[in-house]
């Protein structure tokens, strides 16, 4: 009869023990969950980014390949990005200084609907460039070899100012870079810009 109490009182305690520890572990495993979630949305995000960068610069030599590169991979990342639930928006310009006296600045619109561009060169000359989703635009400005100027960049809530200095007989390229996504409580944005020459 001893035996049999302290066996069963044994098993209560294993219960009563099991059934305490039991939430400490399901709430440890969500936010292992939640952890891992989030690293893998960072990888993503790294990875796309990385890649857009190196799909210009790996056809910098050629303007014409450097936008058509850049469009197809937005493209496919968009895919990718609608299968995994992600929501992927993303802004690219593109700007060749050709050595002689034009700049061309192309536009690759990832990012919204109707994008309403403001390019500045060098507080002088000025373009604006509406831009519909997924399309692909450009506007040209006239500069003097040799010398550094500015271009100034504005969209949605975003202002920057690239100083640019060109050079005689060479072609300048830069590139620049606005990747946004979106995932379930996630969500980064980075813009960046390079110079290639």
């Amino acid at each position: 009869m001893k035996g049999e109490a302290f066996l069963l009182a044994a098993v209560i305690i294993s219960v009563a023990l099991v059934a305490m520890f039991q939430p400490m572990r399901s709430e440890y495993l969500v936010k292992q969950k939640q952890m891992l979630q989030k690293e893998f949305f960072l990888d993503i995000f790294e990875n796309i980014f990385n890649e857009i960068k190196n799909s210009i610069y790996f056809s910098y030599d050629n303007f014409g390949s450097m936008i058509l590169d850049s469009y197809d991979f937005l493209n496919f990342s968009q895919k990718i990005a609608n299968q995994k639930s992600m929501n992927f928006e993303s802004l690219i310009l593109i700007l060749k200084a050709d050595g002689t006296n034009k700049i061309n600045v192309t536009a690759i619109n990832f990012l919204s609907d109707n994008l309403q561009l403001n390019l500045t060169f060098n507080n002088t000359q000025n373009s604006i460039v509406i831009l519909s989703l997924y399309s692909i635009n450009s506007t040209n400005f006239t500069y003097t070899p040799g010398n550094t100027y500015t271009l100034t960049i504005q969209y949605e809530n975003i202002a920057r100012s690239i100083d640019i200095e060109t050079l005689a007989n060479k072609q300048v390229y830069l590139a620049y870079v606005d990747v946004s996504l979106n995932w379930l409580e996630e969500s980064r944005r980075s813009i960046e810009y390079f110079f290639m020459s």
